[in-house]
Parts: structure tokens; sequence; C-alpha cells
């Protein structure tokens, strides 16, 4: 029987002020509902403020800070839309620095909506328009982009296909190592 869940995985959600809180809360629901242990990146520490459309939104405590954080540290990044939010990491050097971390070592990302063009930003090697017309799902690499219509049940089954595939050629990795 395949695993359905991440019990044992944890994943980075990397936010900054004026994320999309609607679209923070589906992702957050649906890596909770697959067992993920969740940790809220942001550029400062204390809580990250959402938006609720053009009215302000709820405070989420952060677990770790940007320039705290390590790509190695996690299993898998989540990042949500929101222009305001993706503004703000666009100019954050430690959003890059994560991002280009968990591209280079082709670990599982998962973007949603306005996010794609954060990454495109910073991997020259992804065409954000091209994944954005592909459909409402869409696949480069390890990177998972979903429009902000997208049901979360396909995201996550897709999204623990990839986090299992890549701890798989992990434990893979280590296993030749050992043989050495």
């Amino acid at each position: 029987m395949a695993t359905t869940t991440l019990s044992d995985k944890k994943i980075a959600i990397m936010v900054a002020n004026g994320f999309d809180e609607a679209r923070f809360i589906e992702i957050q629901k649906m890596l909770l509902a697959i067992n993920a242990r969740l940790k809220v990146i942001a550029p400062g520490a204390g809580l990250a403020h959402g938006r609720n459309g053009d009215k302000a939104g709820m405070s989420y405590p952060v677990d770790a800070q940007l320039s705290e954080t390590l790509a190695v540290d996690y299993d898998g990044l989540v990042i949500p839309s929101g222009e305001q939010h993706i503004s703000v990491l666009s100019d954050e050097l430690h959003a890059s620095r994560i991002i280009r971390a968990f591209m280079r070592e082709n670990m599982p990302v998962l973007v949603q909506g306005n996010a794609i063009d954060l990454v495109a930003e910073i991997d020259k090697d992804i065409d954000g328009e091209a994944l954005k017309s592909a459909g409402v799902l869409a696949e480069h690499n390890n990177l998972l982009w979903i429009s902000e219509d997208t049901a979360m049940s396909d995201a996550s089954r897709k999204f623990v296909a990839n986090c299992l595939a890549a701890s798989n050629e992990t434990e893979e990795d280590k296993g030749d190592s050992a043989a050495a």
C-alpha cells in the first residue's frame, strides 16, 4: 500500500506580510490533512500578517526567520499566492537563497498562483508563463505550480508523490554512500 501522508516530513511554508490568507489556510489544511510537519518561515520573527482580499487578515506565528533557515532542514517548500507578500519576498535575499537551494537540489516545491513569478525571477530555467498557460496544475521537475482555483486534493496528491519520490532518492543516495 502506497504511503499517502508526510508524517515524517517537515514542510516550510514561506510567507511575508500580505500573503493571501484564504489560500494560506487552504494549503495549511491540505498539509495538516496529510500529516506534514508545517513550519512557517518569514523574513521577520514574531507574526506574519495575512490579507483577506483588500482587508487586513489574521496574523500567524512565524516558526523560523528566513535568515536562519536552511533548505536542507526541510523536505519541501510551499509558497502561497499574494501580490504584496510576493513583492516583499522578491526583495528578500534569504528567500532567494532558500528557493535557489530547493531548485538546485530538485527538492519538492509547491507554488500557488503568482508565486511562480517569484520562482521564475530567481531561477531562469523556469518559464512561469508557460506553466501558467498549461492549465490549473503544471510541473517542472519537482516544482509544482497550481492556480489559485486548483482543488487542494489534486495538489496534495501530486505534492505528496514529489516529496516521497525525493525522499526515496535521498535514501538511495545514503545507501550508496554507506556501501562505498
